[in-house]
């Protein structure tokens, strides 16, 4: 079952640390093996709980992880990170919450969260079987087909074949299908998906693609262009936001007055003017101007 992202990372940290606090010494290859995931993903990971206050340490031959024997007798942190998940999955509801309490009973017998959790995630209770079966073409690297309906044309309804499916992403709160079509990558709204067929066909992941992906900021990236750097200013009320919440590779250059300047990397021109619709009028574009005059071309002719 596919889920969110911050979803999958609590559920592989909760099993990473369970397993650690049982005895087990883990390696990455092993595990990105095992959960067929990519190495990168597995050492954000390990990072990630290496940072906290769980005990994981390095073992003896430098490469694989234990829980230091300080920590080794304890589980309290993974069932606070089971309580988090399962706080997460409420906020989703529907069907995914009913089959998602199967998996944490699995690995904690009662639950009893202090946490509440809002995520603007859209119900995609009625599309599990579409999900699963995705999950298992991906996993597998087999083509699909299915028909699909435009949002502007309901009664245009289109068969696509031989689509390579890649991830299924989400973007501002809506689940997408992320796979190449001949040579373009398009995002196929997953509400919209319908007749699924998995071929026999198998195909190859492009690293740089997945790569791209992983740095997107939004829907609108386009791992076909390079990506270009773009310098946003920040006022002090968006300069507490960006340093809480950072986004992908952001670098951040902050002055004593409470102002910042952020800098990004976008491959579509988009990425940028749905930032700065959201936090109008405390962003604006330093570099490239041309992307700030656009911006305020857009805004003159709204205003009309």
């Amino acid at each position: 079952m596919r889920t969110t992202q911050p979803l999958l990372q609590h559920m592989r940290h909760s099993q990473i640390l369970e397993r650690l606090n049982s005895g087990e010494i883990l390696s990455i290859t092993a595990l990105a093996r095992e959960w067929d995931i990519q190495t990168k993903t597995i050492q954000r990971d390990f990072k990630k709980l290496m940072e906290g206050s769980y005990g994981v340490v390095r073992a003896d031959d430098g490469k694989r992880f234990k829980i230091s024997k300080k920590r080794r007798t304890t589980t309290k942190d993974a069932s606070t990170a089971i309580k988090m998940l399962d706080s997460l999955s409420q906020g989703i509801g529907g069907e995914f919450y009913i089959k998602a309490q199967i998996a944490l009973n699995k690995l904690q017998g009662h639950i009893e969260s202090p946490f509440y959790t809002r995520i603007d995630v859209e119900d995609i209770s009625e599309k599990m079987e579409l999900i699963e079966q995705l999950e298992v073409a991906i996993a597998e690297q087999k083509m699909v087909s299915f028909k699909y309906r435009k949002w502007y044309a309901h009664d245009d309804i289109k068969t696509h074949e031989n689509v390579k499916p890649y991830k299924i992403i989400i973007f501002d709160g809506f689940f997408y299908l992320f796979c190449q079509v001949k040579d373009y990558y398009p995002k196929f709204y997953l509400k919209e998906i319908t007749d699924l067929v998995i071929s026999e066909k198998t195909f190859e992941y492009k690293d740089t693609v997945l790569v791209s992906m992983q740095k997107a900021q939004d829907i609108w990236f386009d791992p076909r262009k390079e990506a270009f750097e773009v310098i946003l200013f920040l006022d002090s009320t968006a300069r507490v936001y960006f340093e809480r919440k950072p986004m992908k590779e952001q670098f951040l250059k902050k002055y004593t007055d409470g102002t910042g300047e952020i800098t990004i990397y976008i491959t579509n021109k988009e990425e940028c003017f749905s930032i700065l619709r959201k936090w109008l009028p405390h962003v604006k574009v330093v570099e490239p101007k041309k992307l700030q005059e656009e911006f305020e071309s857009i805004l003159t002719s709204y205003l009309d």
